[in-house]
């Protein structure tokens, strides 16, 4: 009886080190963070029907619009409003550049938008604060 519970072990303890060494081997990508918040400057509430969307572009190609790579949706908006994505590394292309864009619509006419560049270094953890400004006057 002690031989075959010592076998079983044996074999048991064989099956976890060739099951942690293949999953040492699997090409998991990594996850990319982009954090941030989105604020104005102006001292307005928005409505409660207010529609923020952030979105992670991909603004490499000149003369052409952004290719959208990820975007959020935020109802009953209050600023700051904290944002975070979650990405697949692989999502990315070396070489390429990011940026963060942010809009403010209520009842899908634009209120605020990001008038300045914020690049993503997506080697980086810091947040993004995007600042919208308010459109027209």
């Amino acid at each position: 009886m002690n031989i075959t519970i010592k076998a079983f072990i044996s074999k048991a303890c064989i099956s976890l080190m060739l099951l942690g060494g293949l999953m040492g081997c699997a090409s998991v990508d990594q996850l990319v963070t982009i954090s941030g918040d989105v604020s104005y400057r102006e001292r307005i509430a928005l409505p409660d029907n207010a529609r923020l969307t952030v979105q992670v572009k991909d603004v490499s190609l000149q003369d052409t619009k952004a290719i959208v790579v990820a975007e959020k949706v935020y109802q009953q908006v209050n600023t700051p409003q904290s944002f975070e994505f979650q990405i697949a590394g692989d999502q990315f292309i070396a070489g390429h550049r990011y940026s963060i864009g942010a809009r403010i619509e209520v009842n899908g006419k634009l209120w605020f938008i990001n008038t300045q560049a914020y690049s993503i270094d997506v080697n980086e953890t810091q947040p993004i604060n995007v600042i919208v400004n308010k459109v027209g006057g």
